[in-house]
């Protein structure tokens, strides 16, 4: 942990990312992936991540935000100083990591990279703690296991 991040406490960071969990419980299909604590123009910021298996509208992250910003006021004498509290989609290029990570991404296509700098691509269909299995295109479409802790970067595969 930075001495930037050190603008409040674990045990803050940790009610903070509580109050998140609850704040998206209310709104039906909404995940929330991950909460970010960082110093950006001398001030903190608070950043939460959102996921819903149809996409998170501007109307998700209003609501989402509208309910922890409430929530957070209840312990504001514990930061030190002002904060900005952001509230967003997790985006199309988030990295895919734990295994929340790849439940979200079931179905979708994603791209590997492994150790060696290959790169594979397909649509997640499988994974466990140990694999992930993806569908190819192509001529010859074919499942393809790959060994998840030899794996660098695997992320959402976008189309242009």
């Amino acid at each position: 942990m930075s001495d930037e991040k050190k603008m409040i406490s674990e045990k803050v960071e940790k009610e903070v990312c509580d109050m998140a969990q609850k704040a998206v419980q209310n709104f039906d299909g909404v995940e929330l992936v991950d909460v970010s604590f960082y110093k950006q123009y001398g001030k903190l910021n608070v950043e939460a991540f959102l996921w819903k298996k149809d996409g998170i509208s501007l109307n998700d992250c209003e609501a989402v935000h509208n309910v922890l910003s409430g929530m957070l006021d209840t312990i504001e004498d514990e930061f030190a100083d002002d904060y900005v509290l952001s509230v967003s989609s997790s985006g199309l290029d988030r990295k895919i990591v734990s295994d929340d990570d790849y439940r979200r991404a079931l179905g979708t296509e994603i791209e590997c990279i492994d150790s060696a700098k290959n790169k594979t691509h397909g649509v997640l269909v499988a994974y466990d703690s140990e694999n992930v299995t993806l569908k190819t295109e192509g001529k010859k479409p074919q499942n393809i296991v790959l060994t998840r802790k030899n794996l660098t970067k695997v992320q959402p595969y976008v189309r242009f």
